[in-house]
């Protein structure tokens, strides 16, 4: 890459912020889009008018949040050249911290397009930009249709229609959006885990996530309504790997599959503690 500098420089709004008072997965993967766009074109990777086509060939985000963003934090965002095929790139994208340089989080992007300029040298992954209990490819469940992801043993937990203004001048949703999607549809999750707690912000004991991985099989456009079912892999001590899958309804089409594993967060120590007992027993119920 011929850039060594920030590509994006921004903060964290307070507005940005969720209830456990750190920036939102959301708003993660908008400040990660401005810094992958952002560093594809300032170093002359792609052509502005091939924006769109970006953002509707990422194939994979496999993203890492690695230390917390609280408000005000300045953050910085950088783009890393992993691989150049011919039909397609891998980058990393970098966001943090402007004050310590310290790596708040960092996605990996596939995307399956070709390179305008393929003359840059590569880097290598930094082993804190790798997988930490996530598969490094899609899994089989976005051969599932609508129905039968709820004959799987998939609950509904999302629903709604996209809007024009979710979508970029081509028509599709933003890539951020599909994670936002996730973020607005985890509280009708969480509140199966814990009846009658189910107030988001209320409480000691909350979650975060530490890993993502969303593979895109097709995309949303406006108008068009969504439903996103989700269910548990796996858990830890401390962790939850969970699975969600974002549906077309018209269609019934699996156009998102979302890998997440999460911990369970102690809200005022700010560290992660063991899933609560109670807590445990309900979410294995959820096991698909």
């Amino acid at each position: 890459m011929n850039q060594s500098g920030p590509v994006y420089l921004g903060s964290v709004n307070r507005w940005e912020c969720d209830e456990n008072d750190h920036l939102n997965v959301r708003f993660f993967g908008q400040k990660m889009q401005q810094t992958l766009e952002a560093g594809l074109l300032e170093n002359n990777l792609i052509t502005p008018q091939q924006l769109p086509a970006v953002r509707r060939s990422i194939r994979s985000q496999h993203m890492r949040f690695i230390a917390e963003a609280r408000i005000a934090v300045p953050i910085s965002g950088y783009l890393k050249l992993l691989n150049v095929a011919s039909n397609s790139f891998t980058v990393l994208a970098e966001l943090r911290n402007t004050g310590t340089n310290d790596v708040m989080a960092a996605f990996v992007y596939v995307i399956e397009m070709s390179l305008t300029d393929t003359n840059h040298s590569l880097e290598p992954l930094p082993a804190y930009a790798g997988s930490r209990g996530i598969e490094t490819k899609a899994l089989a469940h976005s051969k599932l249709n609508l129905v039968q992801s709820h004959e799987a043993g998939f609950s509904q937990i999302g629903r709604g229609i996209i809007h024009a203004d979710e979508c970029d001048e081509a028509g599709s949703l933003q890539p951020f959006h599909y994670i936002g999607k996730s973020s607005d549809s985890m509280p009708n999750l969480w509140a199966r885990f814990t009846p009658g707690e189910n107030e988001r912000g209320k409480g000691v004991v909350g979650g975060a996530v530490l890993e993502y991985r969303m593979d895109h099989h097709g995309i949303l456009q406006p108008n068009d309504r969504f439903e996103m079912v989700s269910g548990i892999l796996s858990l830890g001590e401390k962790t939850q790997h969970m699975l969600h899958l974002i549906f077309n309804v018209e269609t019934g089409q699996c156009v998102v599959t979302c890998q997440a594993v999460a911990v369970t967060m102690d809200l005022v120590a700010r560290k992660s503690v063991p899933i609560p007992d109670d807590r445990r027993a309900v979410m294995e119920r959820f096991l698909v």
